[in-house]
């Protein structure tokens, strides 16, 4: 015999705070990763620097929680993004993360239907099986006081 299914609660819906909590920590998680940094690059000195510059210029500033490297033909370091440019990744993770738990919200409400499906098909065939089976011993019942009444009861002579 097969499990009976059953569904507990309801599929999840749409809540501001879960969004909101879930773009805070997508946010935590750029922050703290290189993410919110560019790799700056240059494979002699001089080059390194005029990139290093550049990228000053335009407001990036050198993080110290990554080292710089500078190795023979691979000069690099990681620089902070500016505020506006972080502002902006920020905006675009924020729809990232939106578009994200709306597709998990609608495959736990897909998931959910499909359950209900089952669990109500898995009762009207469990209701089905108990009226035949019901119908199967009234059956069986009828016939069995016909064979009664053709043979009776046996005599035996004293």
């Amino acid at each position: 015999m097969t499990d009976k299914i059953t569904i507990k609660g309801t599929a999840p819906k749409f809540e501001e705070q879960v969004l909101k909590l879930r773009q805070e920590a997508r946010h935590y998680a750029y922050d703290q990763t290189d993410e919110c940094t560019t790799l700056v690059r240059g494979e002699i000195p001089i080059q390194f620097l005029s990139n290093l510059i550049d990228h000053h210029t335009k407001g990036y500033t050198l993080s110290m929680k990554y080292p710089v490297s500078v190795g023979s033909g691979s000069y690099s370091c990681r620089m902070e993004k500016p505020d506006s440019i972080k502002i902006a990744d920020k905006v675009a993770l924020d729809a990232q993360v939106k578009f994200e738990y709306i597709v998990w919200l609608e495959s736990e409400r897909e998931n959910y239907k499909q359950l209900l499906t089952a669990q109500l098909l898995q009762a009207a065939e469990a209701k089905e099986k108990k009226k035949e089976e019901d119908k199967r011993t009234k059956l069986l019942s009828e016939i069995e006081k016909e064979v009664s009444a053709t043979f009776g009861d046996l005599v035996l002579p004293d």
